[in-house]
């Protein structure tokens, strides 16, 4: 008796969806996924590059301090754009939030201004954090003074910048210094006659060159 309900019940149930199209039955171990396929993967990846993205923006005083090689403000910028390879995000009243390729930092020390430092750990630019705060760019050569603690006089000397050698030195110590040491216009005209664009602060870094020759 049971054995022969069961066959009816089951002879019934098949019944009731005569008359129906036929479908594919698909068989799968896992529930089916009702989004579309890669969607996980798309928002992990968007994720992941909006965090590299973000970890490379350094935020600069609005203001440049102008070279004297540069017409504008606008036109440095341009330079800058080309020769760094950033880009402006945004701007606000006196500060522009600025994407760096990977590698450059903004260290503050506990004192001093802001220090702008490419991926090799050079100084290239500096900046104060006021309001009226203006980006100074550091050239690769110039001409700076060095002081002897010992007996209180100076001397100058012609400094590469982008690997810390002194290419030239003054041979007279003096109590006076920068612009009015006695060796000053001959390391100035000596800096000039071998780098003739050591006044734009863009110039002869490698990096800078490579970009503004692309």
């Amino acid at each position: 008796m049971k054995k022969g309900r069961t066959k009816l019940t089951r002879h019934d149930a098949e019944r009731l969806f005569e008359g129906l199209p036929a479908g594919k039955v698909s068989v799968s171990s896992r529930p089916v996924n009702p989004f579309e396929a890669g969607v996980f993967d798309v928002v992990k990846r968007v994720d992941d590059e909006t965090k590299l993205w973000k970890d490379n923006l350094i935020t600069l005083p609005m203001a440049i301090e102008l070279p004297a090689c540069y017409e504008s403000v606008a036109r440095m910028r341009e330079a800058i754009e080309q020769a760094w390879h950033v880009k402006w995000v945004r701007e606000g009243k006196n500060e522009v939030v600025t994407e760096f390729p990977e590698g450059w930092t903004a260290v503050r020390p506990k004192s001093g201004p802001i220090e702008l430092r490419d991926p090799s750990g050079v100084v290239r630019a500096l900046y104060g954090w006021a309001e009226d705060a203006e980006l100074r760019i550091l050239p690769r050569y110039l001409v700076e003074s060095q002081a002897n603690s010992s007996n209180g006089l100076g001397s100058l000397l012609v400094r590469d910048r982008g690997n810390g050698q002194i290419l030239e030195r003054s041979s007279i110590w003096s109590a006076q210094t920068g612009v009015n040491h006695p060796d000053w216009t001959r390391l100035s005209k000596w800096l000039s006659l071998r780098y003739p664009e050591h006044r734009d602060p863009l110039r002869y870094w490698e990096d800078c060159e490579g970009n503004i020759q692309k």
